[in-house]
């Protein structure tokens, strides 16, 4: 296969973007603890993940019919972001109205960021070091998306989780912005199948995400690898 000088470019800078989402995403869950300290931090980074999407992967993408969608889901997701954080410290009664909003818009985004990467892994002319990043990044973001759901529920049903599990802090508004970090983390245990104790066992709605979390990370992986092998098949056939 031979490929044109823009190509090329075009595909060192999508694997950049790989590269770069990769090591952002386990900064980020490395950062976790401290965000527990400093809870703006958390909605930082959400942020700062969207602009990483937008900018350094979908940009290169070759899928171009969903990438009006994909920034303006990520520049909607960004200003709720910041519209629900500071709701949470100021207004915790006008946050609680805006949540299912603010989960529905972070969840379709982060949906779409998942789908497009795994459309664009199967479309790679070479499975490099890179590739493989792209598909580690887009797994953590499949577990970023559950915290997302876990500090949703946390805001609309605080008893679906155990108190003696979270960390406490003190101010309503304030305390779902702190406890975030911590639901964020569950939300990883969740993915890998190590599980959480801080959801109750015995509250249905708790058990559904967890339970959605962890097929989905699961199916994530089965997807992503019979697409790839089914690829690599069809070209040797």
């Amino acid at each position: 296969m031979r490929l044109t000088r823009e190509q090329l470019r075009r595909i060192r800078s999508r694997h950049l973007g790989y590269r770069i989402t990769l090591v952002y995403e386990l900064a980020m869950v490395l950062m976790l603890p401290l965000a527990q300290a400093h809870p703006p931090l958390l909605s930082l980074l959400l942020i700062v993940e969207a602009l990483v999407f937008m900018v350094f992967v979908s940009r290169f993408s070759s899928l171009k019919t969903t990438r009006p969608l994909m920034y303006t889901l990520g520049v909607l997701a960004i200003v709720m972001e910041l519209i629900w954080h500071a709701a949470m410290v100021m207004n915790p009664v006008l946050a609680r109205q805006l949540t299912l909003p603010h989960v529905v818009i972070w969840v379709m985004f982060l949906l779409l960021v998942v789908v497009r990467k795994v459309k664009s892994l199967i479309r790679e002319p070479f499975v490099t070091m890179s590739v493989v990043m792209g598909a580690a990044a887009g797994y953590l973001t499949v577990g970023i998306a559950g915290g997302v759901l876990l500090t949703a529920l946390w805001v609309l049903q605080p008893g679906a989780f155990l108190a003696s599990a979270l960390p406490t802090v003190a101010g309503a508004g304030v305390s779902s912005v702190a406890i975030a970090p911590a639901l964020m983390a569950a939300s990883f245990g969740l993915l890998t199948t190590a599980g959480t104790s801080v959801l109750a066992p015995n509250n249905i709605n708790a058990q559904v995400i967890a339970n959605v979390i962890t097929i989905s990370g699961q199916l994530y992986v089965a997807i992503l690898i019979a697409l790839i092998l089914g690829r690599v098949q069809k070209r040797l056939s």
